[in-house]
C-alpha cells in the first residue's frame, strides 16, 4: 500500500493538464481532472494506515497527512488566485515591481530552476511559484565534492542565505531536519511542508518573499525582527521537498504560501556571467552572482 501511495502522490499532479483544458478550451485534456481523484484515494488510504499502524510510524503517516493537505490546498489556491487578479496574474509586461531584489546569498551561484516566462519558468501551473528560483553551487560539473548521498558534502550547504531587500520577518519555520538525498537524486520530503525551514519576509505593501530548504537551527532572525539588504539570516540546507541542497526564492503578492500570485523577480546589484548585458532579470542554466559595490 506505501508503494501504491507514492505512486498516486506524483500522479495526481497530471490532474493540472485539466486546467489547460479549461483556459483554452480543449475538452480532452479536462479528462486529465480525473486524476484528481488520486488525490482523494490517497488522502482515504492515509488515514487508514494512521489507524491501522503502530504508534511508532504515528508520526510519519500524520506528516504525511499535513504533506498532502499542503498538495491540496496548492491545487485549491489556483482558481482562488486567479479570481483575486481577475484572470489577470501579474507578469514582466503587466507588473510593475514595488522593490529590487539582491540575489540572497554571497559568490557566484547557478540558477538551477526559474524564469520569467511558461519555457524557463519554476512552475508555471502553481501560480505562487510561476516566477520562483532555485539555486545551487557548482564547480566542474558537480554540485557536491566527496559522498554524493551527504547533504553536508554539497557546495552551498551551510552558505549563508542573506535577506534580498529590506524588510519584516513575517514567518518562519525552524523544525525540520535535512532530507536525505536519493541514490537516483529523486526528489524526497521528509517533512510535513514542502518548503522545509523556510522564512517569510514582508518588503512593502504587496510584496514578499519566501525563501525556503533552510538548514535546522540556523536562523539568526525571528518573526517581528527588522532585516536589511545583505543581512546574513539563515544558512542554505535541504530540508522540504528537494533532491539536494539549494536556496528557493520567489517573490509572492501576500504572506500566503498557497493563495498568493507569484511576482516576477527585478534583480538589482547583479552580474550576470552567462548573459552579461541581462542585468535584470535571470534564467534557469545562468551563472548568477550579486555584484559587490565599492564604497566610497
Amino acid at each position: 500500500m506505501i508503494t501504491f501511495l507514492k505512486i498516486t502522490k506524483k500522479l495526481y499532479w497530471l490532474g493540472l493538464i485539466g486546467l489547460l483544458g479549461t483556459f483554452f478550451h480543449i475538452p480532452g485534456l479536462k479528462l486529465f481532472y480525473l486524476f484528481f481523484l488520486l488525490g482523494i484515494i490517497n488522502f482515504i488510504l492515509s488515514c487508514i494506515l494512521v489507524l491501522k499502524t503502530d504508534s511508532e510510524n504515528d508520526d510519519e503517516n500524520i506528516r504525511n497527512l499535513k504533506f498532502l493537505f499542503q498538495n491540496l490546498g496548492m491545487l485549491l489556491g489556483i482558481p482562488c488566485i486567479y479570481v483575486r487578479n481577475r484572470f489577470r496574474l501579474p507578469n514582466i509586461r503587466n507588473y510593475k515591481p514595488q522593490v529590487l531584489y539582491s540575489l540572497p546569498f554571497e559568490g557566484v551561484w547557478t540558477v538551477a530552476n526559474g524564469g520569467i516566462d511558461k519555457k524557463t519558468s519554476h512552475s508555471w501551473i502553481i501560480c505562487p511559484q510561476r516566477y520562483a528560483y532555485d539555486f545551487f553551487i557548482e564547480e566542474n560539473g558537480q554540485s557536491f565534492q566527496g559522498n554524493r548521498k551527504a547533504v553536508t558534502d554539497y557546495l552551498c550547504y551551510g552558505k549563508p542565505i542573506l535577506a534580498p531587500a529590506d524588510g519584516v520577518v513575517i514567518e518562519l519555520k525552524n523544525q525540520f531536519e535535512d532530507t536525505p538525498v536519493s541514490d537516483n537524486q529523486e526528489v524526497l520530503c521528509s517533512a510535513s511542508d514542502v518548503r522545509g525551514n523556510y522564512i517569510v519576509i514582508q518588503h512593502s505593501a504587496q510584496e514578499y518573499s519566501t525563501i525556503a530548504h533552510i538548514k535546522k537551527d540556523s536562523f539568526c532572525v525571528k518573526p517581528g525582527d527588522k532585516v536589511f539588504r545583505g543581512q546574513v539570516i539563515a544558512r542554505c540546507g535541504n530540508s522540504g521537498n528537494t533532491s539536494e541542497p539549494h536556496i528557493h526564492f520567489q517573490i509572492q503578492q501576500g504572506k500566503s504560501f498557497l493563495f498568493s500570485a507569484g511576482l516576477p523577480i527585478w534583480f538589482t546589484n547583479l552580474k550576470n556571467h552567462t548573459s552579461p548585458d541581462d542585468t535584470v532579470h535571470i534564467s534557469r542554466g545562468q551563472l548568477v552572482e550579486k555584484e559587490l559595490l565599492n564604497s566610497i
